[in-house]
């Protein structure tokens, strides 16, 4: 549940997994959020350069067909209108190089899959503190 100033938090989630897509958005939804979901990498550009949509929090996989998480964790740090989106990466990428890597290219949070809801909410909160659970 969100509680700053009765503010609606939106998240984009993107990943090609539609068991994850589902997953992460109960998540999310439960937790009080507004959700939207892209299966790829070129969906995400699109709707992350589309001026209708603003987020609050993405949640970016990393291997997916055609442009990767990691490309659109670049595009978006490269962006103006997007620059300081905050960015979870929840990937099976979990090597400490893949990890850094991540980090580098300008994620604010790593989440290694499997990860269990409790993780997924810490990383949340970590990234927007203003966002508070019942």
């Amino acid at each position: 549940m969100t509680d700053y100033e009765d503010k609606v938090y939106s998240a984009l989630i993107v990943d090609d997994d539609e068991v994850n897509l589902e997953i992460l958005s109960d998540y999310l939804e439960a937790a009080g959020l507004a959700v939207m979901t892209v299966p790829d990498g070129e969906s995400a550009v699109e709707v992350l350069d589309n001026d209708a949509y603003q987020f609050d929090v993405m949640f970016l996989d990393w291997m997916m067909p055609g442009i990767s998480g990691l490309d659109v964790l670049k595009h978006v740090r490269a962006t103006v209108k997007n620059v300081a989106l905050p960015i979870i990466m929840q990937t099976a990428k979990a090597s400490d190089l893949e990890r850094r890597e991540g980090l580098e290219a300008g994620a604010d949070y790593y989440l290694s899959k499997p990860f269990d809801e409790g993780a997924f909410l810490s990383a949340l909160q970590t990234t927007i503190p203003e966002i508070t659970f019942d």
